[in-house]
């Protein structure tokens, strides 16, 4: 559009509203231009903008008030959604931090029976081999474990085996890649044991419980007593000499009974133990 016609249709909308409405947009451009000038010339309304910009400052916040909530919406609603990211980033990582430090407690503890295992191990005169456990035999009329050393590893039936603490029970059973192994509470298996603190000997059999043995034939009379260490003897040369199997916890006396009931608990630890030594005796000349 050219200015000409510009400028009428501006001077045609003054007059169509009216003089009085002419005169007022006429004193404020005069004002304005008056204001102009003045600003130009002198210093002097610098104080007025000054004072006039406290008044303004409100309006010029509430004006850019509705841009403001829109920066500061969509920037908490970016923080919050990084906050949820890195939150289920860190629980990612708790998790794993977790398994991390249950699989390192168990590594302990496996490391803990083993340096507990090799401190045994210096004890022993006969050579041995270590097995680890990888079943238990079902069957509810015997206590019976499967270890993973077989014939192909020099296994043979009749061979002890200990525990860390204690004797924990027989090779009854040889196959190529595993063996059975008797516990020592199974009920078909005695042990030749002497009482450690005054040699007195005696034997010990198994009652199917695996926190309790017995010791049978033992007149009333002995002398034994309740915390005394029951070690296997080596008789008959079934079980190797000088390992302790149990400790004396009972003794009743029944009148008119030629022999005490004696109740021992296993020293070896029946129901946890995993890491085993199958032990070799050297044959007797």
């Amino acid at each position: 559009m050219p200015a000409a016609q510009t400028r009428s249709s501006i001077i045609k909308a003054i007059y169509s509203a009216g003089p009085e409405h002419g005169y007022r947009f006429a004193v404020a451009i005069a004002g304005s231009l008056l204001l102009m000038f003045l600003d130009l010339r002198f210093s002097q309304l610098d104080r007025v903008r000054q004072s006039l910009s406290y008044i303004v400052a409100p309006v010029q916040s509430l004006v850019a008030l509705p841009s403001d909530l829109v920066q500061w919406s969509s920037e908490t609603f970016s923080e919050r959604n990084d906050l949820l990211d890195s939150n289920r980033t860190l629980r990612s990582q708790m998790i794993i931090l977790q398994q991390k430090v249950q699989w390192l407690a168990i590594l302990e503890a496996e490391n803990g029976r083993l340096r507990h295992l090799l401190n045994a191990t210096a004890r022993l005169e006969s050579e041995f081999l270590t097995a680890e456990l990888i079943s238990v035999d079902p069957d509810p009329f015997s206590i019976q474990v499967i270890v993973n050393r077989g014939a192909q590893d020099g296994v043979a039936v009749g061979q002890a085996v200990v525990d860390a603490d204690g004797l924990f029970g027989l090779v009854v059973q040889v196959d190529s890649l595993s063996s059975r192994v008797a516990l020592v509470a199974d009920v078909n298996l005695a042990v030749p044991v002497y009482v450690n603190r005054n040699g007195m000997r005696s034997v010990v059999v198994g009652t199917g419980d695996l926190n309790s043995l017995e010791m049978e034939y033992v007149p009333d009379t002995a002398d034994i007593k309740i915390g005394d260490t029951l070690v296997t003897s080596g008789l008959a040369n079934r079980f190797p000499a000088g390992y302790p199997l149990a400790e004396v916890i009972a003794i009743e006396h029944d009148p008119g009974e030629p022999f005490a009931r004696i109740r021992a608990i296993p020293l070896a630890h029946l129901g946890r133990s995993r890491t085993l030594l199958i032990v070799f005796q050297e044959e007797a000349p």
